[in-house]
């Protein structure tokens, strides 16, 4: 049952990850704007502090407000990399070589040595990635780099986040992480450009439910989000982690289908040569995953 549900999971979240394609591409939302305002909303989880607040030593609440910090940015990098390219090549990539940045900082850290199954996955999540992501105009290594230095603040978001949540309730941390993250926000605006492409408003068709869509969309990742938290509490850690290919195998299925009615709007190739190419580099990155999280 517990399987089922991870799997359902992972089809809610590429949902989600479509809709972020969608808003970004189709109606035109600059990645600095959009990440100000989905950043802007997680913030509200302030609300709640009045019945969740802990006091915690400093050093923590410095981890969790960089660990915010790190996660803007790579929500950020992560944002101008989707506008830029295919979503069922961009989110594989990235979360794909997430793991293979944790083991690296893991080992840097000196909080684990490396383990055989550590070393095949890294071998099969590295291909996985560059298969995805090898497209034939010139362009493309500049891309990969976006989403490798996208991957990388991730990781070091994951690996400060765990280490400011170990004081206090977890949602008390989520605060503090949140504020820190909409905080380098509200720095950025201080600068003229970014400050004018967040508030900035561009003519586009439809915009009117523009702002609908993305509240929903923000709701939806949320309510997954509690979702894979309760998940990670009745189930088995490594067994959940080790099914998100099923994130990448749906959207590459979803954003292939869309695409065959709306590829003005996806900006997605479905000729049988990439599609056999993405099919190729998600199940490298899913044998790698499966490696990783299940001993």
């Amino acid at each position: 049952m517990i399987t089922l549900l991870t799997i359902f999971q992972y089809l809610i979240q590429a949902v989600v990850d479509l809709m972020d394609k969608f808003l970004i591409t189709a109606r035109k939302l600059e990645p600095v704007k959009y990440t100000f305002y989905t950043v802007a909303t997680g913030a509200l989880l302030a609300v709640l502090w009045p019945w969740n607040f802990a006091v915690i030593p400093l050093k923590f609440i410095v981890l969790d407000l960089f660990s915010g910090a790190f996660f803007s940015l790579a929500m950020y990098v992560f944002f101008v990399a989707l506008s830029q390219g295919e979503v069922s090549r961009v989110v594989p990539f990235v979360f794909g070589l997430v793991p293979v940045f944790d083991v690296v900082i893991s080992l840097i850290t000196g909080h684990n040595s490396l383990r055989i199954n550590e070393l095949a996955a890294v071998c099969l999540l590295i291909p996985g990635a560059l298969l995805i992501s090898h497209q034939k105009h010139a362009g493309w290594i500049k891309h990969a780099g976006l989403k490798v230095l996208s991957a990388l603040l991730f990781s070091v978001y994951y690996a400060l986040w765990q280490f400011g949540a170990q004081s206090g309730p977890v949602l008390n941390n989520l605060i503090w992480n949140r504020l820190g993250a909409a905080a380098i926000l509200v720095l950025l605006l201080l600068v003229p450009v970014f400050r004018k492409k967040v508030f900035s408003i561009d003519e586009v068709k439809n915009r009117a439910n523009t702002s609908f869509l993305f509240l929903f969309k923000q709701v939806l990742g949320g309510a997954n989000f509690i979702f894979l938290s309760f998940l990670f509490v009745v189930g088995k850690i490594s067994i959940i982690n080790a099914l998100q290919g099923f994130r990448y195998a749906f959207l590459l299925l979803l954003s292939f289908l869309l695409a065959r009615h709306h590829m003005h709007l996806m900006d997605e190739k479905t000729d049988r040569k990439v599609v056999i190419q993405k099919t190729a580099g998600i199940i490298l990155i899913f044998i790698g995953t499966v490696l990783l999280f299940v001993t």
